[in-house]
């Protein structure tokens, strides 16, 4: 029998059972469960006892500690001195966006503040019963019963844990120690209470992780383990570490917002182009919509689209051997020079304020290539540089765009225009090469493909007849009822536009993928400026398969962990009071197994509903840095066969 669906057999007995009294769930453990004992103890499902009250939670809740609790000017360890450009300014902002983020910055999910606990005597009273135990009986069953108790014993009991095993007894018990100054934890201490329950001639097997928040978005957990009979508990020489990341697009800076504006523009276009192509499918007349102009007059954008064609380009001077960080590049990024002659023209089509607009000025576009000698010959190579170059040599007449082609030409342009910001950044950054950024970007299931931006390097020569390459052609719309095969091929060479909706879609997420990559390496340099690690990070990100997108909105975020060798924040690091610790130490003998977890934390994990009967001892410290602490003791005795 699969040892889950015992488990769920187990559950579905006891919520028979006692469904009436409590709420009994079979899902993933809470939030403060897994930072207590850590992810590894409670791997898959587990079923939790516990009342629900929702009387006394408020919308917003908080935790008081947060408000009490006298700190220094930021929660955040300020790692690097002052990497910003404007140190008060931005530490003014910092400490404005500490206050408004504490809603969202509890460490608990919302739906757990309605847990609240059971009094310890009741939960002993469902274990030992009869019901209880006839229920827990199925041999093959694997996991945890945990009840949620209301902690108003002498112990601080906080959870009980019946543990399902083949061959052995196991139980556990979760207790609240209060609140301490961060000097007393020692091993010492540590030592004295895990040995209360084992003999200290036994073996000793120690598991620390310290996490250092640095901001609130990002944190370094360092990690080892020792069986030394006197373990350290801070190693910063041999530890492994792991930074872990979380870039919220609500905060992204001034600099990088300008990147991730023309991605939602790319992302609406492309969202309004499929609903034409809807609307088309289901016989629906409809004119397609832009609507991500801001206006230009059509004088003045005439006026604009001749000078771009007209002048030569200039060639960018900017010394590509200077050494400039990734906050400056990203700023002579937006402003730099541009080259070629439609990511200049990308920056003004953008601008029409409507559909007919944006039409309007495509005629403007082609009227101005049939007649004029361009000067700034296209290079890129997507469909409206073909188009250009074809109408301005003369082989190909102005063509007759229709339905969304506007916005399909605007869209590719748009695309590789973004891509060639993101590869200014990345190239001028020093942090890797155009050809690796565009390796790196391809696409798992496409690795054929050379690059990012979509295949849009197909030349127009097969749409001038052979036998007549002198006849001028009109780009017409591509009529799906013409049946002859000669008419056929002839038109499939005529299309205005090379969309694709899956193509556009993998490049837009890719393009996402990119920007959430130089989000990162943002992070880091802003707060821990370790350089050296850019390359392995923009290795690590973009070799990942890109996370398809509906939308780019606010509540975007993007989540990193990536390992780091403990020499680049050792100096970071040396001093500082980790914001959470959790210390495991396992002994063991023939006949049983202790496992002492101890969790220290700055911040309370447990909603309020939960921790109300934690008194307010706080206020004693509140000139130290403290620790709210757990206690969690597994036993585990081997059963007689």
């Amino acid at each position: 029998m699969n040892t889950a669906s015992s488990l769920a057999n187990v559950y579905a007995y006891l919520l028979r059972k006692y469904d009436t009294n409590y709420m009994i769930t079979y899902s993933t453990s809470p939030t403060y469960l897994a930072n207590i004992i850590g992810s590894d103890e409670v791997h898959g499902k587990i079923v939790l006892f516990y009342v629900e009250d929702r009387s006394k939670v408020k919308a917003n809740f908080t935790s008081p500690s947060k408000l009490k609790i006298s700190k220094p000017k930021s929660d955040d360890l300020d790692l690097t001195g002052s990497p910003l450009k404007d140190d008060c300014e931005m530490d003014a902002i910092d400490e404005v966006s500490i206050d408004m983020n504490l809603i969202i910055s509890n460490p608990w999910k919302l739906e757990e503040e309605y847990h609240q606990g059971i009094p310890v005597e009741k939960v002993r009273t469902i274990m030992s019963s009869e019901e209880f135990q006839r229920g827990s009986s199925a041999k093959d069953a694997a996991g945890s019963v945990w009840f949620l108790c209301s902690c108003t014993d002498a112990s601080k009991t906080l959870l009980l844990q019946y543990e399902f095993a083949p061959y052995h007894f196991q139980r556990g018990v979760i207790t609240y120690m209060g609140i301490v100054p961060t000097y007393s934890v020692t091993t010492q201490t540590l030592l004295h209470q895990h040995y209360s329950l084992m003999g200290k001639g036994s073996s000793l097997k120690t598991f620390i992780a310290n996490t250092y928040n640095v901001k609130s978005n990002m944190s370094l957990k360092c990690t080892w383990s020792t069986s030394s009979m006197v373990p350290s508990l801070i190693d910063l020489n041999t530890c492994e570490v792991t930074l872990k990341q979380t870039y919220r697009l609500c905060e992204s800076t001034p600099a990088t917002e300008v990147l991730i504006n023309q991605l939602r523009i790319l992302m609406t276009i492309r969202d309004d182009i499929l609903t034409h192509k809807l609307a088309e499918n289901s016989d629906i007349s409809r004119e397609p919509v832009y609507r991500c102009g801001i206006g230009i007059e059509m004088g003045e954008l005439r006026e604009n689209i001749n000078k771009v064609m007209m002048e030569i380009s200039e060639i960018d001077s900017s010394n590509s051997t200077a050494e400039r960080d990734i906050e400056e590049v990203i700023q002579s990024a937006n402003t730099r020079k541009l080259s070629d002659l439609t990511d200049k023209l990308w920056d003004i089509l953008k601008q029409c304020s409507s559909y007919k607009d944006l039409k309007m000025a495509f005629n403007i576009l082609f009227q101005c290539a049939a007649r004029c000698n361009i000067v700034n010959t296209p290079t890129n190579k997507n469909r409206l540089a073909e188009i250009i170059t074809e109408v301005a040599n003369r082989r190909l007449a102005i063509p007759c765009l229709s339905g969304s082609e506007p916005l399909e030409l605007l869209l590719e342009i748009g695309l590789e225009k973004l891509y060639k910001d993101y590869e200014y950044i990345f190239v001028e950054s020093k942090i890797c090469s155009a050809n690796d950024l565009k390796n790196k970007s391809v696409p798992e299931d496409n690795k054929e493909n050379a690059g990012l931006v979509p295949n849009v390097r197909k030349s127009l020569r097969n749409a001038v007849m052979q036998d007549s390459a002198a006849l001028r052609k009109t780009l017409l719309h591509n009529d799906v009822k013409h049946t002859a095969s000669s008419m056929t091929n002839d038109i499939l060479g005529f299309k205005n536009s090379n969309f694709d909706e899956h193509e556009t879609a993998k490049t837009i997420s890719k393009l996402l993928q990119i920007h959430c990559t130089l989000e990162h390496l943002l992070m880091i340099h802003l707060h821990l400026n370790i350089t050296s690690v850019y390359y392995e990070v923009c290795d690590q990100l973009l070799r990942k398969p890109p996370r398809m997108v509906d939308s780019i909105n606010d509540s975007l975020e993007d989540e990193m962990e990536i390992q780091l060798s403990v020499h680049y924040i050792r100096e970071h690091l040396e001093g500082k009071d980790p914001h959470s610790r959790r210390i495991t130490m396992e002994s063991k003998n023939k006949i049983r197994e202790v496992k002492t977890t101890f969790y220290y934390s700055m911040e309370n994990v447990f909603p309020p509903n939960i921790s109300e009967c934690f008194g307010t001892e706080e206020k004693e410290y509140s000139k130290e840095n403290i620790y709210y602490s757990w206690l969690y003791r597994k036993i585990t005795t081997i059963k007689n066969h």
